[in-house]
């Protein structure tokens, strides 16, 4: 019984790992030279998602972030192009086993001497292996 148990107990947090990301949005500019939220918390698996709400913008990771990233009309690497842009675009990002535990700092590439700046904060979920119920 215990075995069965612990099996059960695996495939069910397997099943559920992928089911608890979440989308966070960032906006970006239409009030400003401005990221809103400008810094978030987030884990492993989730995806960022930033949104052009108006003016010339783009987003990149920092440099020596433990993920990089430019993106506009999508990613730089990833089918896009991250140059700056006033189009109505929005480009999404995956946090990666590689950022845990560690800051994503972001900018604008055209204002961040402005302060258009942001962070995100990532956190490693907690993996339960197996427990057993004697």
């Amino acid at each position: 019984m215990r075995k069965s148990t612990s099996l059960l107990t695996a495939i069910l947090l397997a099943a559920a790992g992928p089911a608890c990301a979440i989308d966070h949005t960032i906006h970006v500019g239409g009030a400003g030279l401005v990221f809103t939220p400008s810094n978030i918390e987030a884990l492993v698996g989730d995806t960022v998602t930033f949104v052009n709400d108006g003016g010339f913008h783009n987003v990149a990771s920092d440099a020596g972030a433990p993920l990089a990233f430019r993106c506009a009309n999508g990613c730089d690497g990833n089918g896009g192009n991250g140059d700056i842009s006033n189009a109505a675009w929005s480009a999404t990002i995956t946090i990666s086993q590689a950022a845990a535990h560690g800051s994503i700092g972001f900018h604008c590439e055209a204002h961040q001497a402005s302060g258009m700046v942001g962070s995100i904060s990532v956190t490693n979920p907690v993996d339960l292996q197996s427990f057993s119920i004697d």
